[in-house]
């Protein structure tokens, strides 16, 4: 499947980040701070294998279109960091299975508010093939350069160059570039990174990062449509296709013994990382409705504790839950209310998705995308992000339901 992304590269990202299993690879010229501390923490939540090939010119540095913390934060990480010059290519790389390729950098204005396109690459084979073929035809000119690998110790010299020429009196007024530092492997033997034309050409890549007239308006146009919250609004499903949850019965909540506490859980297939404190979740039980059509019902509402990495089922979650072996990591629930009722009485989603449409979820938002282009991105899923729209709307039914059936509160103790 190919995807077209325009304003979700984000969460898409996000997305992918969880389902990772095994490697990332990425090509982008440019980073910034904020998303090389998600990778960093991706990483190092789930023991993966991560290289990340960029662009190593001092003027980005100066013109913050780089960053050498970012670089150096990377490094520490166990993150193998190369250098390529005249690099332009933007190439994220996940397992064997996805990939996505377009216009934006590894960074919040890539991700976020610029203006850009990718395709979102997605069990197609072949051309994940090439694009990997691509990366490690890369990888093998770089590796037999002297200046390849970016190391701590060539971060360190950039960064007292840059202090000199920060400072620098000379440099402020000169306007010339011809004295930064360039570091790098060369993959076109022709090319003559000292000529100052060519060096100016490249800095136009610096100066197309920066925010225009253009995205500020298509930035504002989203907002204005997209409701937004300062935390993530997951739906979580619970019980499995094959084995659906007892429309006759209330839901399940898990309640588990941690150092002594009761604490209700929110299971998962992998490591959650970008799981964080105070995000909102709303439980959907996969189960028949009171019309006898099988889907996800939404039974409860509450708010996680960010996930941990020693968030994984322990001897005694297992012989209380075994179903835990096929979910084997989790978040505490904080604090929940669940209708008290059965389960075919709470919001179908199909409830949700009649109003919204594709609107529902962050990865689809004003895509007008239909049900089965949604349902294939979805596919198997525990855990998906809810726009701030849908969290509006299912709020709105939830408060009707409480008042005719009232809710039973699971607060998890602290």
């Amino acid at each position: 499947m190919i995807e077209l992304l325009t304003v979700n590269h984000f969460d898409k990202v996000l997305d992918l980040f969880d389902i990772t299993s095994k490697e990332i690879k990425i090509i982008s010229p440019f980073l910034s701070q904020s998303m090389a501390d998600k990778l960093c923490q991706i990483v190092k939540d789930k023991g993966l294998t991560c290289t990340f090939i960029t662009r190593f010119y001092l003027e980005d540095f100066i013109a913050k279109a780089n960053s050498l913390d970012a670089l150096e934060q990377m490094i520490d990480n166990g993150i193998l960091v190369y250098a390529v010059r005249k690099l332009h290519t933007k190439l994220y790389l996940f397992d064997n299975k996805y990939g996505i390729m377009g216009s934006a950098n590894f960074t919040n204005g890539g991700f976020k508010s610029n203006v850009e396109l990718s395709i979102l690459i997605e069990e197609e084979n072949a051309l994940l093939s090439e694009l990997h073929s691509y990366f490690d035809e890369i990888m093998d000119v770089v590796k037999g350069s002297p200046e390849g690998l970016i190391t701590k110790s060539v971060i360190e010299t950039s960064r007292e160059q840059y202090k000199k020429l920060y400072t620098s009196k000379k440099h402020a007024g000169s306007g010339t570039v011809t004295s930064l530092k360039i570091y790098g492997a060369s993959l076109n033997k022709k090319d003559n990174l000292d000529d100052t034309d060519t060096l100016l050409e490249e800095l136009k890549f610096c100066r197309a990062e920066k925010k225009d007239c253009v995205s500020e308006c298509f930035e504002s146009v989203s907002k204005s449509e997209q409701k937004t919250y300062p935390y993530t609004i997951w739906l979580k499903f619970d019980g499995e296709g094959n084995d659906r949850l007892n429309a006759n019965e209330g839901f399940p909540m898990t309640d588990v013994i941690i150092n002594g506490k009761t604490c209700y859980l929110s299971n998962y297939p992998f490591k959650v990382g970008s799981i964080k404190d105070d995000d909102v979740i709303y439980m959907a039980a996969l189960t028949t409705d009171t019309h006898g059509k099988n889907q996800p019902v939404i039974v409860g509402r509450g708010k996680l504790e960010g996930f941990k990495e020693e968030n994984s089922v322990t001897d005694d979650m297992l012989t209380k839950y075994e179903w835990m072996s096929r979910y084997p990591w989790y978040c505490i629930i904080s604090e929940s209310e669940v209708l008290d009722t059965t389960v075919k009485n709470g919001i179908p989603m199909d409830e949700i998705w009649d109003a919204l449409g594709s609107d529902t979820y962050i990865s689809s938002f004003g895509r007008n995308e239909d049900i089965a282009a949604v349902g294939r991105k979805h596919y198997q899923k525990a855990h998906i992000r809810l726009s701030g729209n849908a969290k509006d709307l299912i709020d709105k039914k939830f408060d009707a339901l409480k008042k005719k059936y009232g809710v039973i509160i699971y607060n998890s103790q602290k």
